[in-house]
């Protein structure tokens, strides 16, 4: 029997609407069920499954409805954002400096490639930092593409965003150039990265060759003695998609283990559905967070549990 656990706003996914919706629990699994006027009732998208992790804990607490207006108003979630509506502050910024990128990956959610336009010049990029700094604050920055590391004045974009005030400095990066250019990674450690937002998804080669189109592994290895040899710090990022990698979350844990202290941490992504994927979405392929906590603990063998993670406040 459903239940209809609270309402909020959503969009179709046909016109882009702005809809009501509903987050309605079926036995252990809670769906996100919406209705638009031109295209009718739309499949219900899975968004939680298994009441032992319950949904209510890993939600921020409140309906939409009930909140003052955004403040400046907006058009909501359309031109989601920062608002009073949704309480939320910055917690860390991404600024795409590129949308260039040496891989052409089926899972790319921002569906970069080396045929994309020019990149924006150091001078706005200044000037977008500079707002950013403004509106943010002395935030974590996420210097992110398309690949970043294609961009050979990187290292001047990283000690510019120093000179405006960011201290923590992170690229999100591929690893590739790193592993390949040893000169290129020594100038963005002295330029003064913080540390390396590195895609790593996974520790055998079939699973970069699904993901990735090649066998990486290699020089993913590469990256990761080149930014021990300069003592610079890296977060592993798998993107998790069912029945490619999401049997060796485990395993991705003790190879992050034997890496430390350059591994300062895993930042595990599910398969996100949008730029380019190999097909529609569907309920029974989507890896959700209890997901990834339960597979967590298994394949430890309970070295860590779900209960060690806490939901956000």
């Amino acid at each position: 029997m459903a239940e209809v656990v609270s309402r909020t706003e959503s969009l179709c996914p046909h016109c882009l609407r702005r809809v009501p919706a509903e987050r309605v629990a079926v036995g252990d699994e809670l769906f996100l069920r919406r209705s638009c006027p031109e295209h009718g009732e739309v499949e219900p998208v899975l968004l939680w499954r298994n009441r032992t992790i319950p949904y209510s804990l890993w939600s921020r607490p409140g309906d939409p409805s009930a909140l003052p207006p955004p403040d400046p108003p907006g058009d909501c979630p359309r031109l989601c954002g920062i608002c009073a509506g949704h309480r939320q502050s910055t917690c860390s910024a991404i600024v795409e400096i590129t949308a260039r990128c040496d891989l052409r990956c089926p899972v790319c959610f921002a569906a970069s490639g080396p045929a994309a336009g020019p990149d924006p010049d150091l001078a706005g990029l200044e000037r977008l930092l500079g707002r950013t700094f403004a509106r943010a604050g002395n935030c974590p920055l996420q210097l992110s593409g398309g690949e970043p590391t294609l961009r050979d004045d990187l290292p001047l974009i990283v000690r510019r965003a120093h000179e405006i005030g960011f201290d923590h400095v992170q690229v999100n990066t591929n690893g590739l150039r790193l592993g390949r250019d040893p000169e290129f990674a020594r100038a963005l450690a002295d330029a003064g990265v913080t540390d390396f937002f590195l895609q790593f998804d996974g520790v055998s080669d079939d699973v970069f060759r699904r993901l990735r189109g090649a066998p990486l592994l290699d020089l993913k290895l590469g990256a990761l003695e080149r930014c021990r040899e300069l003592q610079v710090g890296v977060i592993l990022v798998p993107t998790l998609v069912k029945g490619v990698n999401d049997a060796q979350i485990g395993e991705l844990i003790e190879f992050a283990k034997a890496w430390m202290p350059v591994v300062k941490g895993i930042h595990f992504q599910p398969q996100a559905w949008l730029g380019r994927y190999p097909h529609s979405p569907r309920n029974n392929d989507r890896v959700l967070i209890p997901d990834i906590l339960e597979a967590i603990e298994r394949q430890t063998g309970g070295e860590i549990e779900t209960g060690n993670f806490i939901p956000p406040g």
